[in-house]
């Protein structure tokens, strides 16, 4: 019996250099060295995403290019893009989603306005204003609406 437990232990043994712990982890219902790979993968691109978006509203809370004014003039005699507060609803490295954000905004019966950023990036904006307590009251009121995201926030422009 001696020998026949050497001889299991010696097989067992090379077993397991030859197909790893992942034949027995599977055995076990448990991840192996793929699925663990494939999970870092994920936590890293989730990472990634994470800094960049939070790059993107640092960015944009220091402009450094022109703001692009693609609507007409409000009817008040302010033009767009001169206030030194906004609203912003999102801040985008595609100019097509900024489009679309602008739109919706549009049809909910904003005026959005269009600051450019670094990295391309384009801030779409509503609510000018150079009264801050009163772009704070803006998006207190922003915030309740159903159609606001989480990240909203206020450009000071002359915030260096």
């Amino acid at each position: 019996m001696g020998r026949f437990a050497r001889i299991a232990l010696l097989s067992l043994s090379v077993a397991m250099l030859a197909t790893g712990c992942d034949f027995f982890r599977s055995l076990a219902g448990r991840p192996t060295s793929k699925d663990i790979a494939s999970m870092k993968a994920e936590i890293q691109r989730r990472q990634a995403d994470s800094l960049e978006r939070a790059a993107a509203l640092k960015q944009a809370q220091e402009p450094v290019g022109t703001e692009v004014a693609e609507e007409p003039a409000p009817a008040s005699d302010a033009k767009p893009g001169k206030r030194r507060f906004y609203v912003i609803m999102g801040a985008f490295s595609n100019k097509d989603n900024a489009d679309k954000c602008a739109a919706r905004l549009k049809d909910l019966g904003y005026e959005p306005e269009f600051f450019g950023f670094t990295e391309g990036r384009t801030a779409v904006g509503i609510g000018g204003t150079d009264d801050e307590s009163e772009a704070k009251a803006f998006m207190t009121e922003v915030k309740r609406q159903d159609f606001c995201p989480e990240g909203v926030w206020i450009l000071d422009r002359k915030r260096k």
